[in-house]
């Protein structure tokens, strides 16, 4: 009897030993996707423009006196896009990156968008400069 009761134990510790080790296998095997925004800057007539300066500025969401933590700014390519990395904001467990305001600026030309960034995805938004 007392080696049976020996066999079930060593059975139990068996089993809860490859459950462990399979969960730490599984969770090691996780690769986090990119987190990005793509800004497409257009003039009201649909025509994309090249060159615009694309600005990033976080929206407050409850204190309008926080400091922003993203003012990030580039141009638009020849394709009137806007690459940005979110990554830099975004570590995996974050809940949620960012509510942005979008700015654009040509020539005088102006236009905003309001994005909620959401994690490990290719954000996109367009914004029309009048």
């Amino acid at each position: 009897m007392y080696k049976n009761f020996i066999g079930k134990i060593k059975l139990f510790y068996g089993i809860i030993t490859l459950v462990l080790l399979s969960s730490f296998l599984l969770s090691s095997c996780y690769k986090k996707e990119p987190t990005t925004l793509e800004v497409a800057v257009q003039f009201s007539n649909g025509e994309l423009v090249k060159n615009a300066k694309v600005k990033l500025v976080v929206e407050p969401t409850t204190n309008t006196n926080q400091v922003p933590i993203i003012n990030d700014s580039t141009t638009t390519n020849s394709g009137g896009l806007a690459f940005f990395d979110m990554d830099k904001y975004y570590k995996s467990g974050q809940v949620g990156v960012a509510v942005l305001k979008v700015n654009a600026f040509y020539f005088g030309l102006t236009g905003d968008q309001v994005i909620q960034i959401e994690e490990e995805k290719r954000n996109r938004v367009v914004v029309m400069i009048q």
